[in-house]
């Protein structure tokens, strides 16, 4: 007569069985996961108590992958950001509130409106299937906040970006005027925040000196989250750490036409990172 196996050893045999496939699919991915879950879900001695962990690990998996889809595509995008030059072009007028000589006396300067930025930003979201949108909502100081949406279509992850300001009541503008001129001057802003874009005047041959404080901060904080050394600052050109005496005083010679190359360098580091460690989780 043939031994009945051990149902206890069974048992655990079965879950060490489960457990392996889980292990498995951490490192295959989502797909793996779900492809578990649907053999869970079909088979007929499974508890269905097991399969809430099992989907909530596929739920985090796909969110990680969306944001790493995300990360990618908008890197790509700033690669090609860093490589074009967007002019300050649209001169604009406002009253000189203090020692003017005489009425309508105005001075000009210049700005680059959200068409211009629109024109070289658009074909590489369409090229990326990525979407800027943005909302706005009135404040109860009585300014404005707009928030941008930048979302990667197909992953469907999206991040905000916000921005409130007082309304622009410069120049005798109507209330729907000043609404009017405080959403386009966020948008615009709030645009070039997302993908740091800095733009240039006219006649700016494009040296423009060294990086600001603002600009050298916002570079340390990445190269901190990239783990980048040595190689990055030669590539950019700057200063060792021995010569400037301090990596904050080596990253602040780069120079400020080379600040957009920096963050999007930086970036891709950092999404290679991620998705490196994504593939080892």
């Amino acid at each position: 007569m043939r031994k009945q196996p051990n149902l206890a050893a069974a048992t655990e045999q079965k879950k060490g069985t489960v457990a392996g496939l889980v292990t498995a699919s951490l490192v295959d991915g989502a797909s793996s996961v779900l492809a578990l879950i649907n053999r869970l879900a079909l088979d007929p001695h499974a508890d269905v108590e097991k399969l809430d962990p099992i989907i909530a690990m596929y739920e985090r998996l796909k969110a990680k992958e969306a944001e790493l889809q995300y990360n990618a595509a908008k890197g790509r995008i700033l690669k090609k950001l860093a490589a074009m030059k967007i002019v300050k072009n649209k001169p604009a007028l406002y009253d000189i509130e203090e020692g003017r000589p005489q009425n309508g006396t105005h001075e000009a300067f210049k700005y680059a409106p959200l068409e211009e930025i629109d024109k070289h930003l658009r074909p590489l979201l369409a090229e990326e299937e990525m979407d800027l949108s943005y909302s706005d909502e009135p404040l109860q100081s009585g300014g404005l906040l707009i928030r941008g949406r930048l979302k990667h279509l197909p992953s469907g992850h999206y991040e905000d970006s916000f921005i409130p300001a007082p309304l622009d009541t410069t120049g005798s503008k109507s209330e729907v005027q000043a609404v009017g001129s405080t959403n386009s001057f966020l948008r615009r802003y709030i645009t070039c925040n997302i993908f740091n874009i800095v733009v240039v005047g006219e006649d700016d041959d494009g040296n423009g000196g060294t990086m600001d404080e603002a600009q050298t901060k916002t570079i340390l904080d990445l190269i901190k989250k990239a783990k980048v050394g040595p190689k990055f600052l030669k590539y950019m050109k700057a200063e060792t750490v021995a010569e400037a005496g301090s990596l904050e005083a080596a990253v602040a010679t780069i120079a400020a036409r080379d600040y957009r190359k920096a963050i999007s360098t930086l970036d891709e580091q950092i999404a290679k990172a991620e998705a490196g460690h994504a593939n080892i989780s």
